[in-house]
């Protein structure tokens, strides 16, 4: 600890009898014996926490004074309407102000519509999970699905044979004026 002082001596001396080469090389000395300082855990999270903290009181700072110089700006530009206008700019401002309030419930019931709507969404769709996840409900699940492929295979099978769609010379149509043409003759 005691080194450093001896090379700063030494270093001012150098120094002080204008000698620059033995100046720099006795300055190189002091920096070279003095200590490093390294900064603790607990310094590093306490600097990293103050310039989180110090960057969330910026942004609300900024945040509070844009709010507050919008309404300075509403109200300055309310305050020079109604002494423009007098009478019409009493009737303009409370015209102003009825318009952006229904406007402001307006947004507001449709968000909170939009939100009751994605509840009952997501509830349905826990509701189908919860079925599906259970043993019963995959029964079920597949029992249905069987049943609609086997209903639809059977459907496949009797519409061709009534629409004629496999052999088109004789379709519906022209087996019901086939028969026609009997009867007429």
């Amino acid at each position: 600890m005691g080194l450093w002082r001896a090379y700063t001596k030494n270093w001012l001396s150098s120094e002080q009898h204008d000698l620059d080469d033995a100046a720099d090389a006795a300055f190189a000395q002091v920096f070279a014996a003095l200590p490093a300082v390294e900064p603790s855990g607990d310094f590093i999270q306490r600097a990293v926490d103050a310039a989180w903290l110090a960057r969330a009181r910026w942004r609300r700072t900024i945040a509070v004074a844009s709010l507050a110089a919008s309404v300075l700006l509403a109200a300055v530009a309310g305050a020079i309407a109604y002494g423009v206008f007098r009478v019409a700019g009493a009737w303009l401002l409370t015209t102003t102000a009825a318009v952006v309030t229904s406007s402001v419930v307006s947004v507001l019931t449709a968000a909170v519509t939009a939100v009751e709507w994605w509840s009952a969404a997501a509830r349905a769709g826990s509701t189908v999970a919860d079925i599906v996840a259970t043993p019963q409900g995959v029964a079920a699940l597949v029992t249905t699905e069987l049943a609609g492929a086997v209903v639809l295979y059977m459907l496949q099978r009797l519409l061709p044979a009534e629409l004629g769609s496999r052999d088109p010379d004789r379709s519906v149509y022209r087996q019901s004026t086939d028969c026609l043409r009997h009867t007429d003759d």
